[in-house]
């Protein structure tokens, strides 16, 4: 994370640094290739690592999640018989969000849920996904890698850039 941070400043440097000098100087195109070769290695490094981290959380946790497509992991612990929300449906929940260390960054309550329009509030790409996958009732662990997530910027909260984040959420209604 850290490391990628630097390349990105050292790239951004160069760039400034280049064109801070009394005479302009154009980056030229190979060095412009190189520089997002450069961004996009890094990436998929960051990347791999996160999902190595994602699956030694699951392997010491000893949970049984499937994976979806987007790279989300769950698990439903507690099946419940209702419905299943859908885009547009106002989705209420409680949930506590961890970080892969476990650490409690945010949590609602069965007495004050959050209430979320499916597919468009303004939350977690991934939140919307994983209620899609839910019933009414149901109890589940959901992982979201960064990039379903919080993203490059974290929250600026107590959730940190790049960073995979964990819900222990349950489905109390839909409407």
């Amino acid at each position: 994370m850290k490391i990628s941070l630097v390349i990105i400043g050292l790239y951004a440097f160069l760039f400034m640094s280049c064109n801070g000098c009394g005479e302009k100087k154009e980056l030229s195109d190979a060095d412009v290739n190189r520089i997002q070769k450069g961004m996009i290695e890094e990436n998929k490094k960051q990347h791999e690592q996160e999902m190595k981290d994602i699956a030694h959380f699951i392997k010491k946790k000893e949970w049984p999640m499937i994976e979806t497509k987007t790279g989300l992991n769950y698990w439903v612990y507690e099946n419940g018989e209702g419905e299943q929300p859908k885009e547009n449906d106002f989705a209420y929940i409680s949930y506590s969000i961890f970080l892969l260390n476990d650490s409690l960054c945010y949590q609602a309550s069965d007495a004050d849920p959050k209430r979320i329009v499916v597919g468009h509030d303004n939350v977690e790409t991934g939140l919307h996904e994983a209620l899609q996958l839910l019933h009414v009732g149901d109890r589940a662990k959901i992982i979201l890698p960064s990039h379903l997530a919080f993203g490059f910027t974290g929250d600026s909260g107590k959730i940190p850039q790049n960073a995979s984040v964990v819900y222990d959420i349950h489905l109390l209604r839909v409407d």
